[in-house]
């Protein structure tokens, strides 16, 4: 019986020598690659911060949020920028549960009736005032707002500008656009002036524009009616539709200095069709660098692509696929649906009559209604991507913040 005891005895001391195995939530290590999976909402990383101060230290480290940013490579859409008859830039959230909805007076800016929305892009917004010859360029998480006056030499009083862009000018290996509030920029825009068209790109860096572009404008009378066929940014040029006696795709390629056009595909457009507003028509990426274009009528969605066979001299458009939206929506006959843009991910953005959005990936056909509808009176709305974490000022507000 001693013996045994003494057994025992020995065993109970050999395993209180060992080192107690350390639990997964206090590795801290471990710890940061289990939040690194939380989901894309803002009060993600809020709910976390609460459960204790070790966690709370963890997921205000900035490595961590870009590890975070790293895993989940794209920002999630949090909603729509959209401006008011007063001149004020409202933001509508497409986030569902309250606790993960922006209050709209934080991404909210008075920018005055004379001034419109252009873009938003990598997580800023860029704002024309024509009347002021400058532009503006907003980062709504941060608030920050800078003034960038029209290029050396434009008059802006003659010039009109017809579209522009904002868009993140880093070049770090890795880095994932959505957050880029320190990082470079560049401000690129297109403009029309008296049978010419004007491009030019400013550099945040250098603090300057760049080389002003110009050519004969391929048509001799426009429109662009940018809100029903909003321009596009396909890498390092944007691509801005205007209409006449045919449509014309402008693009300025501000990486390599080239301001072009190109015809839309002869069998796509015609006149009478357009100006009674019965179609809608946008430009998108496509594979291999090239470009897509995009016929909306009705319910169905007509798709060209540009192929090359050796050269952009020589580059020709094929239509591909029609997608019947009534059917992959699941859309009522009265219904009416129109386009609203498209997001970074190259999902088509649709709004019916009734407000309600669904993004669609004319690729795959993959789509998502969003869970909020939108105003009716804007004529146009811009997606807002970016990754977002409500500031973490003190354990009681954010138990209150996850509350209200």
């Amino acid at each position: 019986m001693s013996e045994d005891s003494g057994d025992m005895t020995g065993g109970g001391q050999q395993g209180k020598s060992s080192a107690a195995p350390v639990s997964p939530l206090e590795d801290d290590n471990l710890l940061s690659v289990i939040l690194c999976r939380l989901p894309l909402v803002p009060s993600s990383l809020l709910r976390a911060s609460v459960v204790c101060k070790p966690w709370r230290s963890l997921v205000s480290d900035p490595r961590f949020l870009r590890d975070f940013r790293a895993h989940h490579q794209k920002p999630p859409l949090l909603g729509f920028f959209s401006v008011d008859f007063f001149g004020n830039i409202e933001f509508t959230t497409m986030l569902g549960p309250s606790s993960d909805r922006i209050p709209t007076e934080h991404f909210s800016l008075r920018i005055g009736p004379t001034s419109r929305v252009l873009r938003s892009h990598h997580g800023r917004v860029l704002v024309l005032n024509q009347e002021g010859q400058h532009f503006l360029v907003w980062d709504p998480v941060t608030g920050e707002l800078l003034n960038v006056a029209f290029p050396p030499g434009v008059d802006g009083k003659m010039m009109l500008v017809i579209d522009g862009g904002v868009v993140c000018a880093a070049i770090d290996q890795g880095h994932v656009h959505g957050a880029c509030h320190s990082d470079p920029f560049r401000v690129v825009f297109i403009g029309e002036d008296r049978g010419q068209i004007f491009a030019c790109a400013y550099s945040s860096e250098t603090r300057a524009w760049g080389n002003l572009f110009s050519m004969t404008s391929p048509l001799p009378y426009f429109v662009t009616n940018s809100p029903k066929c909003p321009s596009t940014l396909v890498r390092n040029s944007i691509c801005l539709l205007i209409f006449g006696e045919r449509a014309v795709i402008l693009e300025f390629d501000w990486g390599r200095g080239n301001l072009t056009h190109i015809d839309v595909p002869s069998d796509a457009y015609h006149f009478d069709t357009f100006i009674g507003g019965m179609c809608q028509f946008m430009v998108t990426p496509a594979d291999s660098s090239g470009l897509s274009f995009i016929l909306l009528s009705s319910f169905s969605v007509h798709v060209w692509k540009r192929v090359s066979d050796g050269g952009s001299n020589n580059a020709t458009w094929m239509l591909g696929n029609t997608i019947e939206l009534r059917k992959l929506l699941s859309l009522k006959p009265m219904m009416h649906l129109s386009i609203m843009g498209l997001d970074e991910d190259n999902y088509v953005i649709f709004k019916l009559t009734d407000s309600v959005v669904f993004t669609v990936n004319l690729e795959s056909l993959q789509f998502k209604k969003l869970s909020t509808q939108l105003p009716f009176y804007p004529f146009s709305f811009h997606p807002f991507k970016s990754f977002y974490t409500p500031e973490l000022i003190n354990d009681s507000m954010c138990v209150h913040r996850l509350k209200a």
